[in-house]
């Protein structure tokens, strides 16, 4: 569900929340109790392990919607940065599922999206060797934020953030982004700021490579 069929989901009953930096939203096992749209800030989902480790499924950014649970949350959902949430209690969008086919065939689809994506990291992250996953990672955000040529994008995940996501270690993330930047592939302008070339696209999602490739340019990444 985007941000054009936020106003089906609005003739529920909600309001806003805000969570700082770091705050559990929701735990995974958590009864599920309410549905969240991502207003302003970053979201992340993931599976905490006994160990200590955890597995980042998903970054949220404004207009996303989460927490597609009817008994239980699946995941644990937590503030990548200060965040501002509209909370919709889970009875309220039952209810005007019920009055509304619309709306039912917008959470179907949003559902189905959702598992897609998630399919499609899972085998990212399974099959593609560490440095097409940064590219594709890059490529993502590069799509999400509109895919045009030259645009500075936030990244308000951090690099062991993006490391957990793409499962590759700290020192493998360092070193692939030394070599992507020695290959012209990713400038890295200091800290907090990338800048990511066409050939970024070349492997990967081939429907981004070929918007990439359309579009000509450089589209600049600021994590």
């Amino acid at each position: 569900m985007n941000n054009d069929d936020a106003p089906l989901l609005d003739e529920a009953r909600h309001w806003q929340v805000a969570f700082e930096r770091g705050q559990v939203i929701y735990d995974e096992g958590d009864p599920a109790t309410a549905m969240y749209r991502v207003d302003e800030g970053c979201v992340r989902l993931q599976i905490n392990g006994a160990d200590g480790h955890r597995q980042i499924l998903a970054f949220l950014l404004p207009g996303d919607h989460f927490g597609y649970s009817i008994d239980q949350q699946v995941s644990s959902a937590e503030a990548v940065t200060d965040v501002t949430l509209t909370r919709y209690p889970l009875q309220s969008v039952l209810e005007l599922s019920a009055r509304s086919t619309e709306v039912t065939i917008k959470l179907i689809r949003t559902s189905n999206q959702q598992y897609r994506e998630l399919a499609h990291h899972v085998a990212h992250v399974a099959h593609l060797p560490a440095a097409e996953r940064v590219q594709w990672f890059f490529t993502w955000l590069w799509r999400h934020e509109g895919g045009r040529p030259g645009r500075t994008v936030p990244l308000p995940m951090s690099r062991r953030d993006i490391g957990d996501f793409l499962g590759l270690a700290p020192e493998t993330l360092s070193r692939v982004l030394k070599e992507l930047a020695d290959e012209g592939v990713l400038t890295i302008n200091g800290r907090r700021s990338f800048t990511l070339r066409r050939t970024a696209f070349d492997v990967g999602d081939g429907e981004s490579a070929g918007a990439a490739r359309e579009a000509g340019g450089t589209s600049d990444v600021s994590p």
